[in-house]
């Protein structure tokens, strides 16, 4: 049995034209956790968190896992916001302001270990039989 998990964001500063409600299948545990800092292979770090409501931007559980679009496309890692999406706070070393996506998909090289001890390598592809016909 498929598992399936409902996400959507709100219109709001982060996300301006929000994201209409979207339905996941779940390939994978969950990891959740506060934030995740992602480290580029040109060794910037970059800190995610997730923002929900009521009050705009308040922080809330972030959640990764593997998904799929369509039953035979690639899988995709993941990472979920709250109601407001995710706050991308950048380098640690810099000034610039915050930016805000309805989610992330992350580059398998991106996927911290302690985020890929919990939802494993990306499962495979289903592949579809094709029958000849003679």
């Amino acid at each position: 049995m498929k598992k399936f998990l409902e996400y959507k964001v709100k219109p709001c500063a982060n996300v301006p034209a929000g994201l209409p409600r979207q339905r996941l299948v779940v390939l994978s545990p969950i990891w959740g956790g506060d934030g995740l800092r992602l480290e580029y292979p040109d060794g910037a770090r970059h800190t995610l968190e997730a923002c929900s409501s009521p009050e705009e931007g308040e922080p809330c559980g972030l959640r990764v896992f593997w998904t799929r679009h369509q039953p035979q496309a690639p899988a995709v890692c993941l990472a979920l916001g709250g109601d407001r999406g995710i706050r991308d706070l950048g380098p640690a070393d810099e000034d610039a302001a915050p930016k805000g996506h309805p989610f992330l998909a992350l580059a398998e090289s991106l996927i911290p270990p302690e985020v890929f001890a919990v939802i494993g390598p990306p499962p495979q592809t289903q592949q579809k039989e094709i029958s000849l016909l003679a």
